[in-house]
Protein backbone atom coordinates (compact mmCIF):
# COMPACT_ATOMS: atom_id res chain seq x y z
CA UNK A 1 0.00 0.00 0.00
CA UNK A 2 1.05 3.13 -0.63
CA UNK A 3 2.89 5.52 2.16
CA UNK A 4 0.61 8.79 1.00
CA UNK A 5 -2.62 6.55 1.49
CA UNK A 6 -5.54 7.81 2.73
CA UNK A 7 -6.41 7.20 6.85
CA UNK A 8 -9.21 4.72 5.67
CA UNK A 9 -6.74 2.82 4.29
CA UNK A 10 -4.31 2.83 7.01
CA UNK A 11 -6.87 1.48 9.28
CA UNK A 12 -8.15 -1.68 6.89
CA UNK A 13 -4.40 -1.96 6.83
CA UNK A 14 -4.31 -2.04 10.71
CA UNK A 15 -6.69 -5.12 10.40
CA UNK A 16 -5.17 -7.02 7.75
CA UNK A 17 -2.23 -6.15 7.12
CA UNK A 18 -0.64 -3.74 4.80
CA UNK A 19 0.72 -6.82 2.26
CA UNK A 20 -2.95 -7.37 2.53
CA UNK A 21 -4.67 -4.12 1.00
CA UNK A 22 -3.61 -3.40 -2.81
CA UNK A 23 -3.71 -0.36 -4.22
CA UNK A 24 -1.47 -0.38 -7.04
CA UNK A 25 -2.75 -1.16 -10.58
CA UNK A 26 -1.01 -3.94 -11.69
CA UNK A 27 -1.24 -5.75 -8.12
CA UNK A 28 -5.57 -4.96 -7.87
CA UNK A 29 -5.78 -5.95 -11.95
CA UNK A 30 -6.36 -9.09 -11.01
CA UNK A 31 -9.17 -8.34 -8.86
CA UNK A 32 -10.59 -5.70 -11.40
CA UNK A 33 -10.81 -7.87 -13.98
CA UNK A 34 -13.22 -10.39 -14.78
CA UNK A 35 -13.11 -14.06 -16.03
CA UNK A 36 -14.82 -13.29 -18.99
CA UNK A 37 -16.50 -9.93 -19.33
CA UNK A 38 -16.51 -7.08 -16.96
CA UNK A 39 -13.49 -4.32 -15.78
CA UNK A 40 -13.57 -1.03 -13.44
CA UNK A 41 -11.40 0.66 -11.13
CA UNK A 42 -11.85 -0.01 -7.58
CA UNK A 43 -9.69 2.18 -4.50
CA UNK A 44 -8.59 -1.14 -2.89
CA UNK A 45 -8.41 -4.74 -2.58
CA UNK A 46 -8.62 -5.93 0.92
CA UNK A 47 -7.76 -9.80 1.51
CA UNK A 48 -8.64 -10.46 5.19
CA UNK A 49 -7.72 -13.41 6.47
CA UNK A 50 -10.19 -14.37 8.55
CA UNK A 51 -14.12 -13.70 9.31
CA UNK A 52 -13.53 -11.63 12.10
CA UNK A 53 -11.17 -9.74 10.19
CA UNK A 54 -13.58 -9.72 6.96
CA UNK A 55 -16.32 -8.25 10.18
CA UNK A 56 -13.99 -5.41 10.70
CA UNK A 57 -12.97 -4.41 7.20
CA UNK A 58 -16.65 -4.21 6.73
CA UNK A 59 -17.58 -2.07 9.78
CA UNK A 60 -14.40 0.54 8.70
CA UNK A 61 -15.81 0.53 5.42
CA UNK A 62 -19.52 1.28 6.10
CA UNK A 63 -18.55 4.13 8.34
CA UNK A 64 -16.57 5.04 5.54
CA UNK A 65 -19.57 5.19 2.97
CA UNK A 66 -17.62 3.17 0.26
CA UNK A 67 -19.58 0.69 -1.94
CA UNK A 68 -18.34 -2.69 -1.02
CA UNK A 69 -17.47 -5.38 -3.89
CA UNK A 70 -17.33 -8.90 -2.45
CA UNK A 71 -15.71 -11.30 -4.80
CA UNK A 72 -14.74 -14.78 -4.45
CA UNK A 73 -13.42 -17.16 -6.66
CA UNK A 74 -14.38 -14.26 -9.84
CA UNK A 75 -14.86 -16.65 -12.37
CA UNK A 76 -18.00 -15.61 -12.75
CA UNK A 77 -19.68 -15.36 -16.40
CA UNK A 78 -21.99 -12.01 -16.74
CA UNK A 79 -18.71 -9.79 -15.16
CA UNK A 80 -21.21 -9.10 -11.85
CA UNK A 81 -17.96 -10.03 -9.28
CA UNK A 82 -15.65 -6.90 -10.73
CA UNK A 83 -16.75 -3.15 -11.13
CA UNK A 84 -18.41 -2.37 -14.32
CA UNK A 85 -16.54 0.79 -15.61
CA UNK A 86 -15.85 3.78 -13.14
CA UNK A 87 -19.11 5.77 -13.17
CA UNK A 88 -19.91 5.15 -9.47
CA UNK A 89 -21.52 7.64 -7.10
CA UNK A 90 -18.99 6.66 -4.13
CA UNK A 91 -15.77 4.72 -3.95
CA UNK A 92 -15.43 0.96 -4.47
CA UNK A 93 -13.94 -1.15 -2.34
CA UNK A 94 -13.67 -5.25 -3.70
CA UNK A 95 -13.11 -7.55 -0.31
CA UNK A 96 -11.80 -11.13 -2.01
CA UNK A 97 -12.49 -13.64 0.21
CA UNK A 98 -10.25 -16.49 -1.55
CA UNK A 99 -8.03 -16.57 1.96
CA UNK A 100 -11.42 -17.21 4.39
CA UNK A 101 -11.13 -20.96 3.06
CA UNK A 102 -12.56 -23.49 5.31
CA UNK A 103 -14.96 -26.36 5.48
CA UNK A 104 -16.81 -27.54 8.88
CA UNK A 105 -18.10 -30.87 9.03
CA UNK A 106 -21.15 -31.73 10.95
CA UNK A 107 -23.86 -33.75 11.22
CA UNK A 108 -21.83 -36.93 11.09
CA UNK A 109 -20.63 -36.09 7.41
CA UNK A 110 -24.63 -35.08 6.18
CA UNK A 111 -24.23 -31.75 6.15
CA UNK A 112 -21.48 -28.86 6.08
CA UNK A 113 -20.64 -25.13 6.94
CA UNK A 114 -18.77 -23.40 4.26
CA UNK A 115 -16.80 -20.44 4.35
CA UNK A 116 -16.66 -17.86 2.09
CA UNK A 117 -13.42 -18.54 0.24
CA UNK A 118 -14.41 -22.13 0.30
CA UNK A 119 -14.08 -23.38 -3.12
CA UNK A 120 -16.30 -26.54 -5.18
CA UNK A 121 -12.54 -28.68 -5.25
CA UNK A 122 -12.07 -28.10 -1.79
CA UNK A 123 -15.62 -29.31 -0.76
CA UNK A 124 -15.15 -32.40 -2.93
CA UNK A 125 -11.80 -33.24 -1.50
CA UNK A 126 -13.00 -32.81 1.82
CA UNK A 127 -16.08 -34.69 1.80
CA UNK A 128 -14.22 -37.47 -0.29
CA UNK A 129 -13.23 -39.53 2.15
CA UNK A 130 -17.17 -39.39 4.03
CA UNK A 131 -17.79 -40.76 0.67
CA UNK A 132 -19.97 -37.80 0.16
CA UNK A 133 -20.10 -35.43 -2.27
CA UNK A 134 -21.42 -31.77 -2.76
CA UNK A 135 -24.44 -30.11 -4.57
CA UNK A 136 -21.81 -29.35 -7.48
CA UNK A 137 -19.18 -31.77 -8.70
CA UNK A 138 -16.78 -31.12 -11.20
CA UNK A 139 -17.69 -28.48 -13.78
CA UNK A 140 -17.38 -24.93 -12.38
CA UNK A 141 -15.03 -26.05 -9.87
CA UNK A 142 -12.41 -26.51 -12.56
CA UNK A 143 -11.95 -23.00 -12.75
CA UNK A 144 -11.85 -22.88 -8.89
CA UNK A 145 -15.75 -21.82 -8.49
CA UNK A 146 -16.78 -20.84 -4.83
CA UNK A 147 -19.33 -22.60 -3.15
CA UNK A 148 -20.88 -19.77 -1.48
CA UNK A 149 -20.67 -17.62 -4.74
CA UNK A 150 -22.69 -20.42 -6.58
CA UNK A 151 -25.41 -20.41 -3.47
CA UNK A 152 -25.37 -16.24 -4.17
CA UNK A 153 -25.81 -17.04 -7.80
CA UNK A 154 -28.35 -19.78 -7.16
CA UNK A 155 -25.94 -21.60 -9.65
CA UNK A 156 -27.98 -24.98 -11.05
CA UNK A 157 -24.41 -27.25 -11.97
CA UNK A 158 -24.80 -30.28 -13.63
CA UNK A 159 -26.57 -32.58 -11.22
CA UNK A 160 -29.95 -33.41 -12.12
CA UNK A 161 -31.31 -34.24 -8.61
CA UNK A 162 -30.05 -31.49 -6.67
CA UNK A 163 -31.20 -28.35 -8.50
CA UNK A 164 -29.79 -24.82 -7.73
CA UNK A 165 -27.77 -23.87 -5.13
CA UNK A 166 -29.79 -23.27 -2.27
CA UNK A 167 -30.07 -23.24 1.64
CA UNK A 168 -32.14 -21.49 4.13
CA UNK A 169 -29.32 -21.28 6.44
CA UNK A 170 -26.59 -18.91 6.47
CA UNK A 171 -24.53 -16.30 8.60
CA UNK A 172 -24.48 -13.07 7.11
CA UNK A 173 -23.92 -9.09 7.31
CA UNK A 174 -26.43 -6.87 5.96
CA UNK A 175 -26.98 -2.69 5.76
CA UNK A 176 -29.36 -1.55 7.48
CA UNK A 177 -31.91 2.08 5.77
CA UNK A 178 -29.97 3.94 8.63
CA UNK A 179 -26.42 2.48 7.57
CA UNK A 180 -25.60 0.14 9.96
CA UNK A 181 -24.15 -3.26 9.28
CA UNK A 182 -25.78 -6.13 11.77
CA UNK A 183 -24.14 -9.90 11.56
CA UNK A 184 -27.28 -11.88 11.30
CA UNK A 185 -27.52 -15.57 12.16
CA UNK A 186 -29.71 -18.11 10.85
CA UNK A 187 -27.47 -21.45 10.36
CA UNK A 188 -29.74 -22.78 13.30
CA UNK A 189 -26.80 -22.91 15.62
CA UNK A 190 -26.36 -20.63 18.89
CA UNK A 191 -23.04 -19.71 18.57
CA UNK A 192 -23.33 -16.50 20.80
CA UNK A 193 -24.98 -12.43 20.84
CA UNK A 194 -22.29 -10.10 19.43
CA UNK A 195 -20.47 -10.06 16.18
CA UNK A 196 -17.23 -10.56 17.70
CA UNK A 197 -18.63 -13.76 19.65
CA UNK A 198 -20.24 -15.12 17.26
CA UNK A 199 -17.20 -15.28 14.75
CA UNK A 200 -14.84 -16.56 17.74
CA UNK A 201 -17.16 -19.40 18.49
CA UNK A 202 -17.56 -20.21 14.69
CA UNK A 203 -13.91 -20.17 13.87
CA UNK A 204 -12.90 -21.87 16.66
CA UNK A 205 -15.73 -24.69 16.35
CA UNK A 206 -17.06 -24.00 19.64
CA UNK A 207 -20.70 -24.75 19.33
CA UNK A 208 -22.80 -28.20 19.11
CA UNK A 209 -25.37 -28.52 15.70
CA UNK A 210 -28.47 -29.19 18.26
CA UNK A 211 -28.35 -26.37 20.88
CA UNK A 212 -30.73 -24.23 18.78
CA UNK A 213 -33.93 -24.07 18.30
CA UNK A 214 -35.64 -24.16 15.02
CA UNK A 215 -32.35 -25.10 13.21
CA UNK A 216 -34.79 -27.11 10.69
CA UNK A 217 -35.19 -25.99 7.77
CA UNK A 218 -34.36 -26.53 3.80
CA UNK A 219 -30.54 -26.89 3.01
CA UNK A 220 -31.20 -28.14 -0.72
CA UNK A 221 -33.62 -27.53 -3.84
CA UNK A 222 -35.65 -31.02 -2.53
CA UNK A 223 -38.19 -30.83 -4.81
CA UNK A 224 -36.30 -29.90 -8.26
CA UNK A 225 -36.26 -33.93 -9.72
CA UNK A 226 -39.90 -33.79 -9.34
CA UNK A 227 -40.05 -30.59 -11.28
CA UNK A 228 -38.00 -32.24 -13.93
CA UNK A 229 -40.21 -34.80 -14.79
CA UNK A 230 -43.01 -32.24 -15.55
CA UNK A 231 -42.00 -32.48 -19.35
CA UNK A 232 -45.93 -30.71 -20.06
CA UNK A 233 -44.86 -27.66 -18.13
CA UNK A 234 -44.71 -24.34 -20.05
CA UNK A 235 -42.25 -22.83 -17.82
CA UNK A 236 -38.22 -23.33 -17.05
CA UNK A 237 -37.43 -25.54 -14.30
CA UNK A 238 -35.16 -23.43 -13.18
CA UNK A 239 -33.58 -19.66 -13.40
CA UNK A 240 -31.92 -16.59 -11.88
CA UNK A 241 -34.18 -14.91 -9.38
CA UNK A 242 -36.58 -17.56 -8.98
CA UNK A 243 -38.87 -16.58 -6.24
CA UNK A 244 -38.86 -19.93 -5.02
CA UNK A 245 -35.39 -20.17 -4.58
CA UNK A 246 -34.05 -16.81 -3.11
CA UNK A 247 -33.81 -16.68 0.91
CA UNK A 248 -30.77 -14.56 2.71
CA UNK A 249 -27.94 -15.46 0.83
CA UNK A 250 -29.26 -17.75 -1.87
CA UNK A 251 -29.59 -15.70 -5.01
CA UNK A 252 -28.54 -12.31 -3.11
CA UNK A 253 -26.21 -11.48 -5.99
CA UNK A 254 -23.69 -10.24 -3.32
CA UNK A 255 -26.33 -7.78 -1.68
CA UNK A 256 -25.87 -9.08 1.11
CA UNK A 257 -22.31 -10.51 2.70
CA UNK A 258 -22.55 -13.97 3.37
CA UNK A 259 -20.05 -15.73 6.23
CA UNK A 260 -20.86 -18.95 6.15
CA UNK A 261 -23.94 -21.35 4.90
CA UNK A 262 -25.00 -24.57 6.04
CA UNK A 263 -25.31 -27.16 3.15
CA UNK A 264 -26.27 -30.54 2.38
CA UNK A 265 -24.08 -33.56 1.37
CA UNK A 266 -25.10 -36.25 -0.75
CA UNK A 267 -24.00 -40.20 -0.60
CA UNK A 268 -21.11 -40.86 -3.26
CA UNK A 269 -22.49 -43.10 -5.88
CA UNK A 270 -20.37 -46.52 -5.39
CA UNK A 271 -20.05 -47.00 -9.32
CA UNK A 272 -21.07 -45.14 -12.44
CA UNK A 273 -21.93 -45.97 -16.11
CA UNK A 274 -21.57 -43.46 -18.79
CA UNK A 275 -23.36 -43.29 -22.18
CA UNK A 276 -22.66 -41.10 -24.73
CA UNK A 277 -25.13 -40.52 -27.65
CA UNK A 278 -24.85 -38.84 -31.21
CA UNK A 279 -27.69 -37.00 -33.30
CA UNK A 280 -27.90 -35.16 -35.87
CA UNK A 281 -31.18 -34.03 -35.46
CA UNK A 282 -32.21 -31.52 -31.93
CA UNK A 283 -35.50 -32.80 -32.01
CA UNK A 284 -34.12 -36.75 -31.49
CA UNK A 285 -32.72 -35.95 -28.24
CA UNK A 286 -35.62 -33.66 -27.12
CA UNK A 287 -37.80 -36.70 -27.90
CA UNK A 288 -34.91 -39.01 -25.61
CA UNK A 289 -34.86 -36.35 -22.92
CA UNK A 290 -39.30 -37.25 -22.78
CA UNK A 291 -38.76 -40.52 -22.58
CA UNK A 292 -36.13 -40.92 -20.34
CA UNK A 293 -37.52 -38.44 -17.74
CA UNK A 294 -40.85 -40.08 -17.75
CA UNK A 295 -39.72 -43.72 -17.57
CA UNK A 296 -36.75 -43.77 -15.66
CA UNK A 297 -37.06 -45.00 -11.91
CA UNK A 298 -34.55 -43.08 -10.71
CA UNK A 299 -32.79 -39.79 -12.84
CA UNK A 300 -29.27 -40.14 -13.81
CA UNK A 301 -26.77 -38.07 -12.48
CA UNK A 302 -26.01 -35.96 -15.35
CA UNK A 303 -26.72 -34.95 -18.61
CA UNK A 304 -24.76 -32.80 -20.78
CA UNK A 305 -25.15 -31.30 -23.99
CA UNK A 306 -22.42 -30.07 -26.48
CA UNK A 307 -23.05 -29.21 -29.94
CA UNK A 308 -20.17 -29.46 -32.39
CA UNK A 309 -19.24 -26.62 -32.84
CA UNK A 310 -18.31 -26.27 -29.55
CA UNK A 311 -16.35 -29.40 -29.22
CA UNK A 312 -14.04 -28.28 -32.12
CA UNK A 313 -13.44 -24.89 -30.39
CA UNK A 314 -12.42 -26.88 -27.08
CA UNK A 315 -10.45 -29.31 -28.47
CA UNK A 316 -8.66 -26.06 -30.65
CA UNK A 317 -8.11 -23.30 -28.57
CA UNK A 318 -8.54 -25.24 -24.53
CA UNK A 319 -6.97 -27.92 -24.93
CA UNK A 320 -4.26 -26.72 -22.24
CA UNK A 321 -7.17 -26.70 -19.91
CA UNK A 322 -8.41 -30.19 -20.61
CA UNK A 323 -4.81 -31.37 -20.41
CA UNK A 324 -3.81 -29.04 -16.72
CA UNK A 325 -6.94 -30.99 -15.30
CA UNK A 326 -6.06 -34.19 -16.26
CA UNK A 327 -2.56 -33.81 -15.53
CA UNK A 328 -2.64 -31.55 -12.43
CA UNK A 329 -6.30 -32.25 -11.57
CA UNK A 330 -8.98 -29.36 -11.41
CA UNK A 331 -7.12 -27.76 -8.02
CA UNK A 332 -4.63 -26.49 -10.00
CA UNK A 333 -6.52 -24.53 -12.27
CA UNK A 334 -6.89 -21.27 -9.78
CA UNK A 335 -3.21 -21.09 -9.62
CA UNK A 336 -2.49 -21.17 -12.82
CA UNK A 337 -5.03 -18.79 -13.93
CA UNK A 338 -3.39 -16.21 -11.45
CA UNK A 339 -0.07 -16.78 -12.86
CA UNK A 340 -1.58 -16.15 -16.40
CA UNK A 341 -2.42 -12.97 -15.25
CA UNK A 342 0.46 -11.68 -13.62
CA UNK A 343 2.20 -12.94 -16.73
CA UNK A 344 -0.36 -10.67 -18.55
CA UNK A 345 0.03 -7.78 -16.99
CA UNK A 346 4.49 -8.09 -17.56
CA UNK A 347 4.10 -8.79 -20.69
CA UNK A 348 1.73 -5.61 -21.70
CA UNK A 349 4.31 -3.46 -20.12
CA UNK A 350 6.59 -4.28 -22.77
CA UNK A 351 6.05 -2.66 -25.51
CA UNK A 352 8.37 -4.83 -27.94
CA UNK A 353 5.68 -7.74 -26.92
CA UNK A 354 2.59 -8.61 -28.67
CA UNK A 355 -0.03 -7.60 -25.43
CA UNK A 356 -1.18 -11.68 -26.11
CA UNK A 357 2.11 -13.62 -26.41
CA UNK A 358 0.90 -15.96 -23.38
CA UNK A 359 -2.51 -16.34 -25.58
CA UNK A 360 -0.21 -17.31 -28.75
CA UNK A 361 2.36 -19.31 -27.45
CA UNK A 362 -0.70 -21.29 -25.54
CA UNK A 363 -2.33 -21.71 -28.80
CA UNK A 364 0.55 -23.10 -30.15
CA UNK A 365 1.10 -25.48 -28.33
CA UNK A 366 -2.60 -26.40 -28.25
CA UNK A 367 -1.95 -26.52 -32.07
CA UNK A 368 1.16 -28.54 -32.13
CA UNK A 369 -0.41 -31.28 -30.04
CA UNK A 370 -2.41 -34.05 -30.83
CA UNK A 371 -6.32 -34.31 -29.57
CA UNK A 372 -5.29 -36.68 -26.74
CA UNK A 373 -9.30 -38.01 -27.00
CA UNK A 374 -10.48 -41.34 -26.89
CA UNK A 375 -10.91 -42.60 -30.74
CA UNK A 376 -14.88 -43.19 -30.42
CA UNK A 377 -15.35 -39.97 -29.03
CA UNK A 378 -13.45 -38.26 -31.86
CA UNK A 379 -15.39 -40.81 -34.46
CA UNK A 380 -18.51 -39.69 -33.11
CA UNK A 381 -17.72 -36.11 -33.49
CA UNK A 382 -16.91 -36.81 -37.39
CA UNK A 383 -20.49 -38.13 -37.43
CA UNK A 384 -22.91 -36.08 -35.62
CA UNK A 385 -23.61 -33.05 -35.05
CA UNK A 386 -25.07 -33.23 -31.26
CA UNK A 387 -23.31 -34.86 -28.29
CA UNK A 388 -24.93 -36.29 -25.02
CA UNK A 389 -22.93 -37.40 -22.34
CA UNK A 390 -25.69 -39.20 -19.33
CA UNK A 391 -23.81 -40.52 -16.54
CA UNK A 392 -25.76 -42.93 -14.10
CA UNK A 393 -25.10 -44.94 -11.08
CA UNK A 394 -24.18 -48.80 -12.12
CA UNK A 395 -27.46 -50.31 -10.40
CA UNK A 396 -28.74 -48.15 -13.08
CA UNK A 397 -27.02 -49.55 -15.87
CA UNK A 398 -29.53 -52.27 -16.90
CA UNK A 399 -32.25 -49.98 -17.00
CA UNK A 400 -30.70 -47.03 -18.80
CA UNK A 401 -29.68 -49.24 -21.61
CA UNK A 402 -32.46 -50.76 -22.22
CA UNK A 403 -34.31 -47.67 -22.71
CA UNK A 404 -31.65 -46.96 -25.11
CA UNK A 405 -31.93 -49.70 -27.44
CA UNK A 406 -36.00 -49.28 -26.89
CA UNK A 407 -35.21 -45.57 -27.85
CA UNK A 408 -33.14 -45.95 -31.04
CA UNK A 409 -34.79 -49.21 -32.18
CA UNK A 410 -37.37 -46.05 -33.19
CA UNK A 411 -34.91 -43.13 -33.78
CA UNK A 412 -32.02 -41.99 -35.79
CA UNK A 413 -28.75 -41.55 -33.53
CA UNK A 414 -26.32 -44.43 -31.43
CA UNK A 415 -24.87 -44.75 -28.61
CA UNK A 416 -22.20 -46.35 -26.19
CA UNK A 417 -21.10 -47.16 -23.19
CA UNK A 418 -18.00 -45.16 -22.26
CA UNK A 419 -15.25 -47.13 -20.60
CA UNK A 420 -13.30 -45.00 -17.78
CA UNK A 421 -11.00 -43.09 -19.81
CA UNK A 422 -13.65 -41.95 -22.04
CA UNK A 423 -15.73 -40.98 -19.43
CA UNK A 424 -13.55 -38.84 -17.86
CA UNK A 425 -12.44 -37.48 -21.81
CA UNK A 426 -16.61 -36.68 -22.59
CA UNK A 427 -16.92 -34.94 -18.98
CA UNK A 428 -13.27 -33.21 -19.54
CA UNK A 429 -14.88 -31.76 -22.56
CA UNK A 430 -17.83 -30.60 -21.77
CA UNK A 431 -16.42 -28.72 -18.65
CA UNK A 432 -13.58 -26.70 -20.71
CA UNK A 433 -15.95 -25.67 -23.11
CA UNK A 434 -16.48 -22.43 -20.76
CA UNK A 435 -12.90 -21.42 -21.12
CA UNK A 436 -12.71 -21.93 -24.84
CA UNK A 437 -14.24 -18.81 -26.14
CA UNK A 438 -12.43 -16.76 -24.02
CA UNK A 439 -9.08 -18.75 -25.20
CA UNK A 440 -10.61 -17.97 -29.06
CA UNK A 441 -10.88 -14.09 -28.28
CA UNK A 442 -7.48 -14.11 -26.29
CA UNK A 443 -5.79 -15.36 -29.25
CA UNK A 444 -7.01 -13.39 -31.62
CA UNK A 445 -6.82 -10.05 -29.67
CA UNK A 446 -10.76 -9.24 -29.51
CA UNK A 447 -12.01 -7.80 -26.82
CA UNK A 448 -14.90 -10.17 -25.42
CA UNK A 449 -16.14 -6.95 -23.41
CA UNK A 450 -17.05 -6.11 -27.04
CA UNK A 451 -17.25 -8.54 -29.43
CA UNK A 452 -18.20 -12.11 -26.82
CA UNK A 453 -22.07 -12.46 -25.65
CA UNK A 454 -22.98 -15.10 -23.81
CA UNK A 455 -26.14 -16.53 -22.90
CA UNK A 456 -27.46 -18.36 -20.75
CA UNK A 457 -31.32 -19.53 -21.16
CA UNK A 458 -33.97 -21.75 -19.53
CA UNK A 459 -36.13 -23.35 -21.84
CA UNK A 460 -39.71 -24.60 -21.24
CA UNK A 461 -40.08 -27.82 -19.84
CA UNK A 462 -42.43 -29.07 -22.88
CA UNK A 463 -40.15 -27.38 -25.61
CA UNK A 464 -40.08 -28.98 -28.57
CA UNK A 465 -36.55 -27.16 -29.27
CA UNK A 466 -32.91 -26.95 -27.94
CA UNK A 467 -30.86 -24.49 -30.10
CA UNK A 468 -30.94 -20.79 -30.41
CA UNK A 469 -32.98 -20.94 -33.90
CA UNK A 470 -31.60 -16.77 -35.05
CA UNK A 471 -32.96 -14.92 -38.31
CA UNK A 472 -30.55 -15.12 -41.00
CA UNK A 473 -29.68 -11.16 -40.22
CA UNK A 474 -28.44 -12.45 -37.02
CA UNK A 475 -26.61 -15.43 -37.97
CA UNK A 476 -24.69 -12.84 -40.76
CA UNK A 477 -23.43 -11.33 -37.85
CA UNK A 478 -21.58 -14.16 -36.28
CA UNK A 479 -18.00 -14.69 -36.61
CA UNK A 480 -18.20 -18.20 -34.03
CA UNK A 481 -20.45 -19.91 -31.84
CA UNK A 482 -20.40 -22.37 -28.94
CA UNK A 483 -23.56 -23.92 -27.28
CA UNK A 484 -23.23 -26.03 -24.37
CA UNK A 485 -25.52 -27.19 -21.66
CA UNK A 486 -27.51 -28.85 -18.56
CA UNK A 487 -30.13 -30.76 -21.56
CA UNK A 488 -32.23 -32.74 -18.82
CA UNK A 489 -32.72 -29.54 -16.92
CA UNK A 490 -32.70 -27.69 -20.65
CA UNK A 491 -30.69 -24.73 -19.76
CA UNK A 492 -28.55 -23.56 -22.70
CA UNK A 493 -25.26 -21.87 -22.42
CA UNK A 494 -24.81 -20.26 -25.92
CA UNK A 495 -21.45 -18.27 -26.70
CA UNK A 496 -21.43 -15.90 -29.87
CA UNK A 497 -18.40 -14.14 -31.09
CA UNK A 498 -19.31 -11.60 -32.82
CA UNK A 499 -17.76 -10.21 -36.65
CA UNK A 500 -15.68 -6.90 -36.50
CA UNK A 501 -18.05 -3.81 -36.91
CA UNK A 502 -21.14 -5.88 -35.15
CA UNK A 503 -23.42 -3.45 -32.47
CA UNK A 504 -23.07 -5.97 -29.82
CA UNK A 505 -25.49 -4.24 -27.95
CA UNK A 506 -28.10 -4.07 -30.57
CA UNK A 507 -27.41 -8.14 -31.75
CA UNK A 508 -27.75 -8.81 -27.77
CA UNK A 509 -31.27 -7.28 -27.67
CA UNK A 510 -32.57 -9.06 -30.39
CA UNK A 511 -31.31 -12.25 -29.06
CA UNK A 512 -33.02 -11.36 -25.83
CA UNK A 513 -36.42 -10.75 -27.56
CA UNK A 514 -36.04 -13.80 -29.20
CA UNK A 515 -35.60 -15.56 -26.54
CA UNK A 516 -38.62 -14.19 -24.54
CA UNK A 517 -40.45 -14.84 -27.56
CA UNK A 518 -39.55 -18.60 -26.91
CA UNK A 519 -41.26 -18.01 -23.18
CA UNK A 520 -37.79 -18.68 -21.93
CA UNK A 521 -35.66 -17.01 -18.73
CA UNK A 522 -32.22 -15.39 -18.33
CA UNK A 523 -30.40 -15.85 -17.39
CA UNK A 524 -31.00 -19.81 -16.04
CA UNK A 525 -28.04 -19.94 -13.72
CA UNK A 526 -24.93 -17.28 -13.81
CA UNK A 527 -26.80 -14.63 -12.45
CA UNK A 528 -27.57 -11.36 -14.48
CA UNK A 529 -23.90 -9.85 -13.33
CA UNK A 530 -23.67 -6.20 -15.56
CA UNK A 531 -24.60 -8.23 -18.48
CA UNK A 532 -28.80 -8.43 -17.78
CA UNK A 533 -31.38 -6.58 -16.98
CA UNK A 534 -32.96 -7.85 -13.52
CA UNK A 535 -36.63 -8.88 -13.68
CA UNK A 536 -38.74 -6.02 -11.48
CA UNK A 537 -39.53 -8.72 -8.51
CA UNK A 538 -36.25 -9.88 -8.12
CA UNK A 539 -34.74 -6.19 -7.68
CA UNK A 540 -37.52 -5.34 -5.31
CA UNK A 541 -36.02 -8.44 -3.53
CA UNK A 542 -32.30 -6.75 -3.93
CA UNK A 543 -33.80 -3.57 -2.66
CA UNK A 544 -35.33 -5.13 0.89
CA UNK A 545 -31.80 -6.79 1.39
CA UNK A 546 -29.89 -3.77 0.69
CA UNK A 547 -31.70 -0.86 1.22
CA UNK A 548 -29.22 1.76 0.42
CA UNK A 549 -27.30 0.25 -2.20
CA UNK A 550 -23.51 0.03 -1.09
CA UNK A 551 -23.24 -4.19 -2.12
CA UNK A 552 -22.91 -4.13 -5.73
CA UNK A 553 -24.64 -1.99 -6.64
CA UNK A 554 -25.01 -1.46 -10.57
CA UNK A 555 -26.06 -5.06 -10.94
CA UNK A 556 -28.61 -6.12 -13.04
CA UNK A 557 -29.08 -2.97 -14.96
CA UNK A 558 -30.24 -1.52 -11.81
CA UNK A 559 -29.19 2.09 -10.34
CA UNK A 560 -25.19 2.67 -8.89
CA UNK A 561 -26.79 5.38 -6.59
CA UNK A 562 -26.91 5.46 -3.00
CA UNK A 563 -30.57 4.44 -1.79
CA UNK A 564 -31.41 3.19 -5.21
CA UNK A 565 -31.97 7.26 -6.79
Amino acid sequence: MDSQASPFLHALSEVVGNQHVLTSPDDKSFYTTGYRVGQGDALAVILPQSLSALWQVLTRCVAEDVIILMQASNTGITGGSTPDGNDYDRPVVIISTRHLKGIQVIDGGQQVIAYPGSTLTELEDTLRPLQREPHSVIGSSCIGASVIGGLCNNSGGSLIRRGPAFTEKSLYAQITEQGEIALINHLGINLGETPEEILRNLENKQFSTGDAEGWQGKIWAEDYAEKLRDTESASPARFNGDPHYLHDGAGCAGKIIVFAARLATFPASPSTETWYIGANDEKTLIALRRFLLNHLDTLPIQAEYIHANAFDMTLRYAKHMILAIRQLGPQSIPGLIARKAKWDVRVKKTKCLPKNLTDRLIQGFNQITPPLVAKRILDYRRRFEHHLMIKGEGEQAGQLTALLDQFFAEHQGEYFVCDQKEAQDAFLIRFAVAGAAISYCDYLGIDPNERLIAFDAAFRRNDDQWLFDLPLELRDQIQADSCCGHFFCLVNHQDYILKPGVDGKKFKQAVIDYIEQRGARYPAEHNVGHLYAAKDDYQQHWRKLDPTNTCNPGIGKTSRRKFWQ
